[in-house]
């Protein structure tokens, strides 16, 4: 791959733009089937907010982070307001210099490293391999399982890389967003009860927990990463709703157990869907993706805007030639998203 990114980046474009889709296609909202995000549909049922979480400010004394240590097996953590809020901040504490992403990836990683004056390139894991035995590259970012393709690199690739950046004062920035549904998750996480050098681990509680609203995630590293961080927030940036609805839903164990099981039978029901249809997809608990670039150039914009005008919204990575599939929320959208995709001409 080795794509250079240079220039003025323009901002990426996220799923879950429904009103965009809505105006654009001329169907209305209730009408629409949106699969387009990968987050688990089916949301940690909280209660209902009591009144004084609305009316005290947040405190960052309160029992959140205690709990996600709990629940992530380190206390080296910070809450910030998404995991976003990291992929931002964490370019603004080097200096120039050379950035290698695991690729296809996330977008706003390249946007982000680009546009605080940093040489970023779009790698495959043997061209980081290549380059890091070089000495070229001062950061790497790997997504795990990676956003879109579901690719999941080895702990014991990932550590070989660890240790050839910390040779030369480097990060491995490893965003774990859609690891949570996985089976063995903790055993699989690159988290450990102590911080390692250069390593950076990146968690979101909006993709398995199906609360992206509330703009909770946690960054994992040395204290002295997490203090440079901090002083990157605003004041009281994480708030006391998201301190609260985290704190209930992470150490709800019974519901995480049982929603592991759900997502496990539901994104094997979707592959086989898509399989149907003539589709082979590489997945996760919370999306599949149809890789498209061995058929004709555009296939993937032309089925994803035959989709679109049936009302369901897929996630188009027109660059990598692939389509995205969330996960429907009930039997109602199942359907749609099967009558839909029996009716793509191709």
């Amino acid at each position: 791959m080795s794509t250079g990114i240079a220039g003025n980046p323009t901002p990426p474009f996220h799923g879950g733009r429904l009103h965009h889709a809505a105006e654009r296609f001329e169907i209305p909202l209730e009408k629409w089937l949106d699969l387009s995000t990968g987050i688990n549909p089916h949301s940690y049922p909280l209660p209902a907010v009591p009144h004084s979480v609305w009316q005290r400010l947040p405190d960052d004394d309160d029992s959140l982070l205690s709990i996600a240590a709990g629940y992530y097996g380190s206390a080296q953590l910070l809450a910030v307001a998404g995991s976003q809020m990291a992929i931002e901040s964490l370019p603004r504490l080097r200096p120039s210099c050379r950035v290698g992403i695991l690729s296809p990836a996330y977008a706003e990683y390249a946007y982000q490293w680009t546009r605080q004056g940093h040489a970023v390139e779009a790698l495959t894991a043997d061209e980081i391999e290549v380059q890091l035995a070089e000495r070229m590259l001062d950061v790497v970012v790997v997504i795990r399982p990676n956003n879109p393709t579901a690719e999941f690199i080895p702990q014991s690739r990932l550590n070989r890389w660890l240790t050839m950046l910390q040779q030369n004062s480097g990060w491995l920035i490893i965003d774990e967003a859609f690891i949570d549904p996985l089976p063995g998750a903790e055993q699989l996480s690159m988290i450990t009860k102590k911080t390692l050098y250069g390593l950076i681990v990146l968690r979101s509680v909006g993709k398995f927990f199906g609360l992206a609203g509330i703009r909770l995630g946690f960054v994992w590293a040395e204290q002295r990463l997490l203090d440079k961080l901090s002083e990157q927030q605003e004041t009281w940036s994480v708030s006391g709703v998201a301190r609260w609805a985290g704190a209930i839903a992470l150490q709800d164990i019974n519901w995480q157990s049982k929603m592991r099981r759900a997502l496990g039978v539901e994104a094997q029901r979707l592959k086989v869907l898509l399989q149907e249809q003539g589709f082979s997809s590489q997945s996760t608990p919370l999306f599949c993706t149809v890789d498209l670039r061995e058929h004709q150039q555009g296939l993937a914009t032309d089925l994803y805007l035959q989709l679109a005008k049936q009302g369901v919204l897929v996630r188009n990575f027109e660059d990598y030639q692939a389509l995205r599939f969330g996960l429907p929320a009930n039997a109602a959208g199942w359907q749609q998203l099967a009558s839909a995709l029996s009716e793509l001409k191709r």
